[in-house]
């Protein structure tokens, strides 16, 4: 299960990224009004990537008294 947390973990931090770079890119190319879909989206991913991140750490100290035993 840790891997499915870490695999999405990952999938939401690349999705923030890449969201962020199309952006910026959108910004200097083209109007503000594009970016702003992507900014939004940015932001989603952002907070998405910080709570599977504690939910993973949350389900290692739950795993990890289990694993010594």
């Amino acid at each position: 299960m840790n891997k499915f947390f870490r695999i999405l973990e990952v999938i939401w931090l690349i999705t923030a990224i890449g969201c962020a770079c199309v952006a910026v890119y959108f910004l200097i190319i083209k109007d503000s009004d594009s970016a702003l879909y992507f900014v939004f989206v940015f932001i989603i991913a952002s907070i998405m990537f910080l709570l599977r991140r504690h939910q993973r750490v949350n389900q290692d100290k739950i795993n990890q008294p289990q694993q010594k035993k």
